[in-house]
């Protein structure tokens, strides 16, 4: 069985020479269970022999042998088939596009990001080297004349690095990556040209690349598959963060993903200036980091050089060095600053690079616990719970340098909206200090429990138990509007399974809640209940706190404040009965708490007046 690959090297030979390729199909025999496949090429409007085989792809394999061998005669009528085999060099000879575009959607396929690392060569400003990344593996520097050429050599090493490592010569025509190669460069009928040579359009390819450099997630959704079994018409489309683009057909399915590629590639040149002819790197930015890097050598060789001076270098085989690339947080952001740090993770403030705006980014170890809460966040959207804007993955933790304790897991970075550094549970140790008098401080905690039950309805709406409702997890925002956070125990009210554990902070949790038995939603109101009274009464230390919310968990009040706040002592003792059906719902709290606050405003005016 000949094992060469005649449609890479066919197609080389197209772009080599610019000129245009297509394969028509000619026929389809035999019943449908031992088929039979006709097919030739088509190179500059001439046929070649066809090509028969059992399947598509092998009908297609000898069209483009038996094309390759006559191209071949017609150059050197003296030309064996062997030496047209030899006139491939080594892997298939890909365009510079074709190595770089075929990296990416690599990068795709392993779920790793790519990462591209240029430098100017000290001493010399007409010479680049570069190299790629593939998730934390670094691959053997290239260098060239120019950036582009740099940049093609790196990705061409690093194809090879990759295959080498895989136990696959990638030389080898008959190899599978050698084949998935030249399905990337064959993926569209006719080859095209372009201003630096005939480069066949790889539209999957450039949206994978776009996805990598915008943080993006590409997939392909089937959405037709009609006509007779010989001749079946494929519809694709793309869908990209959930957004779908136009619906590509064609005769196969990859025929049908290339259109998709392509359509979704026009809609995002009209909407989007970043994408524009993504084949290309933007000129404008390739100049500013030229820029860049001459004013960064040049205050080099002028700088006294000192051995290891920083400390932050990788040495690479051919002992050329680099700086360690940053991660995205470092990347993206500056002005970090710690706010708060423990056992869960670290949460940092910083400034957005782009948006010039401050955020919280909270790292953590990428767990089920963090995974449930980033879940939760991004289905609520509430002025008085804590926002969740975005999140990625890194290897390692920022600043720590530490990896994760498990080799598999990562570090999970969540970017939320930034609160102020007090908490509930400091106003209230503030009130508790200054000794506020009653009347005041019910006046002051009144609008923070309309928001926290405003919140918390938000949050039962969505079907979701907080579980850990406590004055650390409710904090401030910017504008001093209350925030919920800290969404790591959070869970599906309609699961059984979740719904049995000891999860939480026992001061605060239901009876049901500590007895590990079935619980719902209505273990959040009893929290809410021993919140409420903290926020009204007067506790100078944690012994005479612990005292008396034990009491009040058992409906147990201290007759002053039974005296001075009755409606409130109302609303608390519902809220903390042992029997969660008879606990009010969210919503019921926020319809009492609103008639409440008029009452007050009526009587504050009757008594002003």
């Amino acid at each position: 069985m000949d094992t060469e690959n005649y449609i890479a090297k066919l197609n080389e030979y197209i772009q080599r020479t610019r000129s245009e390729l297509k394969y028509e199909d000619i026929r389809t025999d035999g019943p449908d269970h031992i088929k039979t496949f006709t097919i030739r090429a088509v190179v500059n409007g001439e046929a070649y022999p066809e090509g028969v085989g059992n399947n598509r792809k092998e009908a297609k394999q000898n069209a483009a042998k038996y094309a390759l061998k006559k191209l071949m005669e017609k150059v050197n009528p003296d030309c064996t088939h062997d030496h047209a085999s030899e006139s491939s060099i080594g892997p298939v000879s890909q365009t510079v596009k074709n190595h770089v575009s075929w990296l990416y959607e690599y990068g795709q396929k392993i779920k790793m990001s790519v990462r591209f690392i240029e430098h100017t060569m000290p001493g010399s400003y007409e010479s680049f080297q570069c190299r790629f990344l593939v998730g934390l593996i670094e691959y053997p520097v290239a260098t060239g004349t120019t950036k582009k050429e740099a940049k093609a050599e790196a990705a061409k090493l690093a194809y090879h690095a990759i295959y080498e490592s895989e136990g696959e010569e990638p030389s080898g025509a008959s190899s599978r990556q050698e084949e998935e190669m030249s399905e990337i460069c064959d993926k569209t009928p006719s080859s095209k040209t372009e201003d630096d040579g005939l480069i066949e359009k790889n539209f999957i390819g450039n949206i994978n690349e776009y996805c990598q450099r915008t943080h993006r997630t590409p997939n392909f959704i089937e959405v037709q598959r009609s006509g007779p079994s010989h001749n079946h018409k494929f519809s694709y489309k793309l869908v990209i963060d959930g957004k779908d683009y136009p619906v590509g057909a064609g005769k196969t399915i990859k025929e049908a993903k290339q259109n998709a590629a392509h359509l979704a590639l026009s809609t995002l040149e009209k909407e989007d200036n970043e994408v524009l002819f993504i084949v290309f790197c933007c000129c404008c930015c390739c100049f500013f980091l030229c820029i860049c890097l001459l004013s960064f050598f040049c205050r080099l060789r002028i700088a006294a050089i000192f051995p290891n001076a920083c400390g932050q270098q990788v040495k690479i085989n051919n002992n050329h060095q680099f700086p360690i690339p940053l991660n995205r947080f470092e990347q993206d952001f500056d002005c970090i600053e710690s706010i708060n740090r423990g056992t869960f993770g670290s949460v940092y403030k910083a400034k957005h690079k782009l948006e010039g705006k401050k955020y919280a980014v909270k790292i953590v170890e990428c767990k089920k616990k963090s995974l449930r809460e980033i879940k939760a966040l991004s289905d609520l959207q509430h002025i008085n719970i804590v926002r969740y804007y975005t999140c990625w993955m890194e290897d390692a933790d920022y600043k720590r340098g530490s990896a994760a304790k498990s080799s598999s897991s990562k570090f999970l970075y969540i970017q939320m909206e930034l609160c102020d550094e007090k908490t509930l549970r400091n106003w209230i140790d503030d009130m508790n200090t200054q000794n506020v008098n009653s009347l005041q401080r019910a006046e002051s905690c009144s609008p923070i429990v309309k928001q926290i039950i405003s919140g918390v309805k938000c949050i039962h709406d969505k079907m979701l138990i907080h579980r850990d409702l406590k004055p650390a997890n409710i904090l401030f925002g910017l504008d001093q509007k209350v925030k919920i956070g800290d969404f790591g125990l959070v869970t599906v009210n309609t699961y059984s399974e979740d719904r049995s554990l000891y999860s939480g902070t026992p001061f605060y949790m239901a009876p049901e809640q500590k007895d590990k038995t079935d619980y719902d939603r209505k273990v959040d109101i009893f929290a809410l209940g021993l919140i409420y009274f903290e926020l009204l009464w007067c506790m100078f230390t944690r012994c005479e706190r612990n005292k008396l919310c034990a009491d009040v968990r058992s409906q147990k009040f201290p007759p002053e404040f039974s005296h001075l706040f009755p409606t409130e002592q109302q609303m608390i003792k519902s809220m903390l009965c042992s029997m969660p059906e008879d606990r009010p719902e969210a919503s019921e709290l926020e319809t009492k708490l609103e008639e409440y606050a008029k009452e007050l405003h009526l009587a504050k005016e009757q008594k002003t007046v």
